[in-house]
């Protein structure tokens, strides 16, 4: 699978003091960069700050001297800064998708995609799914044509329910996918929500009927593939031969280890997915 590009999440310094969901490298884009070359991956997927996005062209230009992509830039630290897309008050509504469609933007540099998971929020509290429709088509609508302008494809991502009452399921998504009607919007896939919130890991991938163009790849812990005792680990072997049976996405992100020297466990966890990645079927035994 060496179309594949195996990255590292990633964000800017402070993102430390956020709390955010899991951990994720953090530095200045010469360290995230440097990073990732010497552990070894393909690239980054890296989360800005929504209220002061990085400059693109002299991050583009460190990306490019390394010989690596920036391939996802993920929204999802509009959810621990006070933004939601699908938000009962309009003013942050509009504050969010404008730092959305700023991502947008700053991810057209790089060609990247833009993910969209838990920045559209947890939800209008006590509102109906038709309510909260009603205010999705309206941000969708309007992010995507933002998208279409510039070649960028915003992926969805579903969340699990304690994260979000709002659009828990990948069939939940693909209502959104075809509703919407756009070659900018696709699928993004988490092993977390996958192994959490669907019927079966399979089912939940078979949904996107081949449309899922990243993929989140860490264990129930979120520690990151392959480096947890068997017993604690998905079947990684079994959700790569699915994933290969039905559409391989094009990127997938690691997280940090949750403790310790992050960068043995990155290394490890690379060696892990490659030699799944390089089996002829996906499930030879990894040793």
């Amino acid at each position: 699978m060496e179309n594949f590009k195996l990255c590292l999440f990633s964000s800017t310094p402070e993102v430390v003091d956020l709390g955010f969901i899991v951990k994720v490298l953090a530095g200045t884009p010469q360290e995230l960069v440097q990073r990732t070359v010497d552990w070894g991956y393909d690239g980054l997927e890296f989360l800005p700050d929504p209220d002061n996005i990085p400059d693109p062209i002299p991050f583009k230009h460190v990306v490019d001297d390394a010989g690596i992509g920036l391939y996802v830039v993920n929204s999802g630290r509009m959810a621990v800064q006070d933004m939601a897309l699908i938000h009962e008050n309009e003013a942050i509504r509009r504050r969010s998708v404008d730092a959305f469609k700023r991502m947008i933007d700053f991810a057209a540099h790089f060609k990247a995609r833009t993910a969209l998971g838990i920045a559209r929020g947890k939800g209008i509290p006590n509102a109906t799914k038709q309510e909260n429709d009603s205010v999705a088509d309206g941000v969708f609508r309007e992010l995507t044509k933002h998208a279409e302008s510039t070649g960028v494809v915003i992926m969805l991502e579903a969340a699990e329910p304690d994260i979000t009452s709002y659009l828990n399921t990948n069939a939940q998504i693909m209502e959104w996918v075809d509703r919407i009607n756009s070659p900018n919007l696709s699928v993004h896939l988490d092993s977390h929500q996958l192994n959490g919130a669907e019927k079966s890991i399979e089912e939940g991938i078979k949904v996107t009927r081949g449309q899922a163009t990243h993929i989140h790849l860490y264990d129930p812990s979120r520690w990151p593939p392959g480096v947890i005792d068997a017993e604690d680990q998905l079947d990684w072997p079994q959700i790569i031969k699915i994933l290969r049976a039905t559409h391989m996405p094009e990127t997938g992100s690691v997280v940090l280890a949750p403790e310790g020297d992050p960068g043995p466990v990155a290394i490890k966890s690379r060696d892990f997915l490659r030699s799944l990645l390089q089996a002829k079927d996906g499930s030879d035994e990894i040793q």
